[in-house]
This record gives C-alpha cells, structure tokens and sequence, in this order.
C-alpha cells in the first residue's frame, strides 16, 4: 500500500486523471501486475506482436500515434521508435520507467491528454478530434483501452447511467480511431469471464457496454486476476480481440 500511495503522489497525471479516478486506477493496475507478471506475460507479448504487425502497413516516414500507453508494457515501444520517425504516447498519466524509457530512445514522446475529451462533465459525450488533422500520423494504435473507457469513468454513476454513457464514451472511441486517414489498429477486451474454483465459467460481463466491436484479427485470453486475487475461489480473464485495421 505505501508503494502504491506513493506512486499515486508522484506519477505525472493530468489532474483529471486524479479527480476521476482514473489514477488510482492507473496505479493499481501497475500493482496487479507486479503481483502477477508471470500470468500477465502472454497477454502483453501478444498485445506487443499485434501492434507491430499492424505497423507494418503504416508509412514509416511520420508518427505512430499509441493511446493508453501510460504503462507502455503491452507496447512494442522500441520496434516502433526504430520504425517510425517519431512516436506519441497518449494517456491520462505516465508512469516514471514510461518516461525513462521513452528519453532514453530519443524520438518518443509522452503526451497527457484525454483521449475521451468528454470526461470532465459526461454530460455530452462526442468523437474526439485531436490529431485528426495532423498529416504527420501514419500510424494509431488504441491498446487495451477501449474498456477502461467504459467502466472507469462511469463506475460512480448509477446502473443505467453508467451504461448509457460507458457505451457512448466506447462508441465514440471507435468513430475517432475510424476517421484517422492511415492505419490504426484496435486491442480491445471483447468479454470479461469470471470462473469459479472448477474453472466454470459463472457470469459474463460487456465490458463496452454494449458498444459493437468489429470482427477480430486475433483473439486471446489474459488471465487478469487468477485466483486468489479477488477471493479465494473466483479468477478473472478477459477475452481480448485484436483488428489490424478499422474499417472506416
């Protein structure tokens, strides 16, 4: 706990980040992982493999555009500062190896920003515009973003509420990666499994609420929080889908 309070201090976040939760989010999903990197690895190498194939169909002579890279450990980052000209990174907060790494290579960037562009009200959710008019993106990436979208920012509002706007913030989402004139590619959880102690699957959950995903390219399964984590008889997975390119 103390790790984790001091990183909610001193992780460079947007201050939305921090009043909507968003951080506390951010940082316990970097605690997760440290508890459980050996059930997390396929998960990031496959979201990792997923973004740098895609890439392979961008001009390299411009920027990769790479949202919710705030953690960056499910990012090719170094593939993709060697392809590229240059390299964005997009989130609410970065994390300090994220920033570490990104000065080290030299071209990347970390960019504080919301890429919802509605959450500081909710009331009037719209596609996003930025970077729409930048002829410098050749390349966008959303990796495993999609969802946090969905269910963070409208964990506080009440049932009905919170499906209305996490779908609109979801579907938004994909219209803005849709009108990017290149590239750009989609890692998204498709479904959220809980499992009880025989491995049975007991409920299921959108976590797009209710937002269309297009058909995948890939899909996978990460084993998010294995047992013990939530209780002692139940684990999570997420079935997680990737689409080389949206359609537009």
């Amino acid at each position: 706990m103390l790790r984790e309070a001091f990183d909610w201090l001193t992780t460079p976040a947007l201050p939305l980040a921090r009043r909507s939760g968003h951080l506390g989010e951010f940082v316990a999903i970097a605690a997760r992982r440290r508890r459980h990197a050996a059930a997390w690895a396929d998960h990031e190498a496959r979201s990792k493999a997923a973004v740098s194939r895609a890439a392979q169909a961008a001009d390299p002579a411009g920027t990769a555009l790479i949202l919710g890279a705030g953690h960056a450990n499910d990012v090719p980052l170094e593939a993709l500062s060697a392809r590229f000209r240059s390299v964005v990174l997009v989130d609410l907060a970065f994390a300090h190896r994220t920033r570490w790494r990104a000065r080290r290579l030299g071209n990347v960037r970390c960019r504080r920003h919301d890429v919802t562009e509605s959450l500081a009200t909710l009331e009037a959710i719209r596609a996003p515009t930025a970077w729409l008019d930048d002829r410098e993106v050749r390349f966008v990436a959303s990796v495993n973003l999609i969802s946090q979208l969905a269910t963070v920012a409208t964990r506080h509002l009440s049932d009905d509420a919170a499906e209305r706007t996490g779908r609109a913030l979801a579907e938004a989402h994909l219209d803005w990666l849709r009108r990017f004139d290149c590239p750009a590619c989609l890692i998204a959880d498709r479904t959220i499994e809980i499992l009880d102690a025989e491995d049975a699957i007991v409920a299921t959950v959108d976590p797009n609420k209710g937002a269309v995903l297009p058909e995948s390219d890939e899909e996978w399964v990460w084993n998010i929080a294995p047992r013990g984590e939530i209780d002692r008889h139940h684990s999570v997975r997420h079935r997680v889908i990737a689409i080389d390119r949206l359609k537009r």
